[in-house]
């Protein structure tokens, strides 16, 4: 039986030092990539508190809501807390760095002092690097479903030195309980164990509300351009675009970065619009704050345009036409969406012209393009708790305009995406289409 009797002040404070000293240590292994002077300040701050993360935080770099985000704390998981900066910021120390987060998104928060060493440190805190496994979820829920890469083990505990329960081939389906860091609480067959995220795609959520899929790109905003402009390579600071992003353009993307760019997904790589090119900025506000009116969701993909095909310009008038059926939908708490239902079928008659589409048996076909406007309001639903109840991907290698694993397909049949409104509140649906720049966006209803 778990011992909560309270340790007496004064020597119990130089325990708990020591135990925090060695568990922070042990978060620490696996990053060396810190700078010195990181590892100094990270070596030099105590921790005074200890709370309980009630939704997924976003660490910050600074004390500001328009600061860089530098990590993030899973909901449910332990914050491990420096210093309370003022009345809304606490600094707080995760696996990766320090940083700081809103303190009314803390629940639990104590003194040190005040937990005994069980309390501080018990085993699931302690899962190889990672934040800590919530113990209350197990044994197992059924959290998200997910694929095998390739073939990976299952470890009797989160590290890879540990005993190895199964293999699992590729493409075999586990269900998965929860999330931590760089791993999961994953079910093969009747058989539980820890698995590493990083072996695992085609992430759908069983509980609507089980948390974020691991590699998802969650936008914080969306910006309107009121220039032409290039998008630009992160990693190289190369136009990514053939053709520039058009004035009128709307693109998701991250909180400004301390060079004063804009970044944002372009394709399987890392893009940036430069500051000046922007008008101005509509944050994406969390689903359980938003009002009505409010913006909750975004996603922007990129297409090619000027090719003088007339293929391709019938790619663009298929986007332009399968987004527009979309545009204004509203959903009801419990109101079902199918998407074929709404903007096929694909043909000719239906005003959808010949494109290029992926198929084992044609290289073209009528509503060539709709699939990356499914694959589009896919991603943007998926960072709110709405349930994907069906959906097919392209092959196993993915689609070049999203990360592997995060297609989505249509053209009839079971090629298909369904979804239900699980959030407590109605929606709607609002698509942005300028040359090349395809965003979708979910607003709560008015």
């Amino acid at each position: 039986m778990r011992n909560t009797m309270k340790m007496r002040k004064g020597e119990g404070y130089r325990l708990l030092s020591l135990v925090l000293a060695l568990l922070m240590a042990l978060l620490s292994v696996g990053f060396a990539e810190e700078t010195d002077t990181d590892a100094a300040e990270q070596t030099g701050d105590q921790i005074t508190h200890m709370g309980k993360a009630s939704v997924a935080l976003k660490v910050r770099i600074e004390p500001n809501k328009d600061a860089r985000g530098i990590d993030s704390i899973p909901k449910n998981a332990t914050v491990y807390i420096i210093e309370q900066t003022n009345d809304e910021w606490v600094k707080v120390h995760t696996s990766n760095t320090t940083g700081y987060v809103m303190v009314k998104y803390i629940t639990n928060m104590q003194d040190i002092n005040d937990l005994s060493v069980e309390e501080v440190m018990s085993p699931s805190d302690l899962p190889d690097g990672t934040v800590p496994f919530d113990a209350e979820l197990l044994p197992f829920r059924d959290g998200y479903k997910a694929y095998l890469l390739t073939g990976a083990y299952m470890f009797a505990t989160p590290h890879q030195e540990s005993e190895k329960i199964t293999y699992v081939s590729a493409n075999k389906e586990v269900i998965v309980s929860q999330v931590s860091g760089d791993w999961c609480y994953a079910r093969y067959q009747n058989k539980e164990g820890y698995m590493l995220n990083s072996g695992l795609y085609k992430w759908d959520r069983i509980d609507p509300y089980a948390g974020e899929i691991p590699g998802l790109t969650v936008m914080p905003k969306i910006a309107f351009i009121t220039k032409t402009a290039e998008v630009y390579a992160v990693a190289d600071n190369k136009s990514l675009k053939d053709y520039p992003v058009t004035p009128g353009a709307c693109v998701a993307v991250y909180e400004k970065d301390p060079l004063g760019r804009y970044q944002t997904p372009y394709h399987r790589t890392m893009g940036y619009l430069e500051e000046d090119v922007i008008g101005y900025t509509m944050d994406v506000v969390p689903w359980d704050q938003a009002q009505p009116g409010d913006l909750i969701a975004a996603m922007t993909t990129f297409y090619a345009v000027g090719v003088s095909t007339l293929q391709y310009q019938g790619r663009n008038w298929n986007i332009y036409l399968a987004s527009s059926m979309i545009n204004g939908t509203v959903l009801q708490p419990g109101q079902e969406f199918n998407m074929n239902e709404t903007i096929g079928p694909y043909r000719k008659s239906t005003g959808y012209h010949e494109a290029p589409i992926m198929s084992q048996n044609a290289t073209t076909g009528y509503g060539g393009g709709t699939c990356q406007v499914n694959t589009t309001f896919y991603m943007t639903n998926i960072q709110v708790p709405i349930l994907i109840t069906h959906r097919k991907v392209h092959a196993d290698v993915g689609i070049y305009y999203v990360p592997r694993g995060f297609d989505a397909a249509v053209g009839g049949g079971s090629i298909n995406l369904t979804l239900v409104n699980t959030l407590p509140y109605a929606i709607r649906y609002q698509f942005f289409i300028t040359d090349g720049v395809m965003t979708c966006c979910i607003f709560r209803e008015s």
